[in-house]
């Protein structure tokens, strides 16, 4: 797979469930123009201000609570520089623990 040039944006698209998608107005899917996952957080978090402390601790990287899926594979340790392309889809879940 050919990594996309840095500076050049990619829409894709998160998808969201549970507390994320109240966080995201309940929509349940959100486009965002970035090159990599931390600039779409980043993006998605300055567009849905909520979503920053539910998503993120605070150096500004994504809680280890969370767990990404990319086009349906689940990445154990997503790279903020993680590099996307157009059409790529992001699921985030949130661990749930609980006695």
């Amino acid at each position: 797979m050919e990594k996309p040039d840095r500076g050049q944006l990619y829409a894709m698209t998160f998808v969201f469930n549970g507390m994320l998608l109240r966080a995201a107005d309940n929509q349940r899917t959100v486009s965002i123009e970035a090159p990599t996952l931390s600039d779409a957080l980043a993006e998605l978090t300055t567009k849905y201000p909520e979503m920053k402390r539910i998503l993120l601790d605070t150096t500004g990287q994504l809680r280890q609570a969370h767990k990404v899926c990319l086009n349906g594979e689940m990445i154990s340790r997503p790279d903020s520089a993680l590099p996307l392309s157009e059409d790529d889809r992001i699921e985030l879940f949130t661990a749930i623990s609980g006695g």
